[in-house]
């Protein structure tokens, strides 16, 4: 189900990019793939994927600083205008992130299960480095949004600094699914703020190196 989750969003992107969508397309992509989402964890009543989506949802909200620190402080991500916003973010972006969270999450927990922690970490982190410029070369295409005055890779699409925050935050994906698959569920919350933290420390970081 996440493989298919995760070949249905890459086709609707690419059908965003085709069409140059914009913000629109990029709401409809999101706010049907979690619906669908929660269909599956309505129907399956997987105990661990229902705990991984509500983590990521959390994580999205947990985000918006990041987002902010990108868009107001650092000056280097812009959104498509007249867009419905929560803060400096597009109203989708926080259920954009849960489904992220959700499918390199569960592959996170799988190869944790087959190859061990640090090895699961360090394939994470690279599936996200890699992940990540296809993405945002498609949501440039798209109209979903932009980078700018940064040093930039892949047809000018996608800042180096990204690539390497997106390492890092994945990076930690592993340990993190780990205690979420094991802890009490008022913990969710509580590791969905340590890695909205992290997120926000990991930005800042890649960043003052590569921005």
């Amino acid at each position: 189900f996440v493989v298919m989750t995760m070949l249905v969003a890459l086709g609707c992107d690419l059908i965003a990019w085709a069409v140059h969508s914009g913000w629109i397309g990029a709401a409809v992509i999101t706010y049907g793939l979690n619906a669908w989402i929660i269909y599956y964890l309505y129907k399956t009543r997987e105990r661990f994927m229902t705990r991984l989506y509500l983590f990521g949802v959390l994580v999205g909200f947990g985000e918006l600083p990041t987002d902010y620190l990108a868009v107001v402080v650092q000056k280097t991500l812009v959104y498509a205008p007249n867009e419905p916003f929560i803060w400096e973010s597009p109203l989708y972006m926080p259920f954009g992130w849960a489904i992220i969270f959700f499918q390199i999450g569960y592959i996170a927990y799988w190869l944790l299960q087959r190859v061990g922690l640090k090895k699961a970490a360090i394939y994470t982190g690279l599936l996200g480095a890699i992940n990540i410029p296809m993405y945002e070369f498609i949501a440039k295409q798209a109209g979903f949004w932009y980078y700018r005055d940064t040093w930039m890779i892949w047809f000018d699409s996608t800042p180096v600094y990204v690539i390497v925050g997106e390492f890092l935050i994945t990076l930690a994906l592993p340990y993190v699914v780990k205690q979420l698959h094991d802890c009490s569920r008022e913990w969710v919350a509580g590791l969905a703020f340590l890695m909205s933290a992290w997120m926000f420390i990991a930005t800042v970081i890649s960043y003052q190196i590569f921005g």
